[in-house]
C-alpha cells in the first residue's frame, strides 16, 4: 500500500510531451511511447492502491475528451484531470457507466455467495469471483447506485 501521502497517481504528462507530440496534434493517435508512459502509471496507481489518473486534454477538443474520458474508464483509470471548468461535466458523463455495465454489475453484486468460502458464483452461465465483484461495485459506485 502507498503511503499516506499519495493519493493519485497520474500519467507522466510532463514526460509524455517532452518525448513525442500530443494525442491532440496527432489526430488522435496514441504513440507507443505515449502508451510506454501510461501503462505503469496505470499499473503503478493499481499496485498501490492508489486511484490511477488520466493525463488532461486540449480544452479546446470536447468531442476528444468525451472519447478519450471513455477510454480512460475502458482501460481502467478512476478519474481525468480537468484544466478548464467546461471539461468537468463531459469527463463526467465519460466515467458515468452505461445502463447495460450498471444492470450487469448489479446481477453480479447479487449473485455474490453468501458463503466468502465458496469464492466463486455463476452469472449468465460464466463464472464471477473476486475480481469481478470488485469491478462491478466499482460500476455501482460511480453510478451512485448502493452496492
Amino acid at each position: 500500500m502507498a503511503g499516506r501521502r499519495l493519493e493519485e497517481f497520474r500519467e507522466g504528462e510532463v514526460i509524455r510531451h517532452a518525448i513525442t507530440r500530443t494525442a491532440t496534434e496527432a489526430d488522435d493517435v496514441r504513440f507507443p511511447v505515449q502508451t510506454v508512459a501510461r501503462n505503469p502509471t496505470l499499473f503503478g496507481a493499481v499496485a498501490a492502491e492508489v486511484q490511477p489518473v488520466e493525463a488532461v486534454r486540449d480544452i479546446r477538443d470536447l468531442d476528444g475528451l468525451a472519447a478519450e474520458s471513455r477510454v480512460a474508464v475502458r482501460d481502467g483509470f478512476a478519474g481525468k484531470l480537468a484544466i478548464h471548468p467546461a471539461q468537468v461535466p463531459v469527463i463526467n458523463r465519460g466515467f458515468q457507466p452505461f445502463d447495460e455495465e450498471a444492470s450487469t454489475a448489479r446481477r453480479a453484486v447479487a449473485a455474490d455467495p453468501v458463503d466468502p468460502a465458496a469464492g466463486v458464483a455463476a452469472l449468465d452461465g460464466a463464472m464471477i469471483d473476486m475480481p469481478h465483484l470488485k469491478r462491478s461495485r466499482l460500476i455501482l459506485q460511480r453510478a451512485g447506485i448502493p452496492a
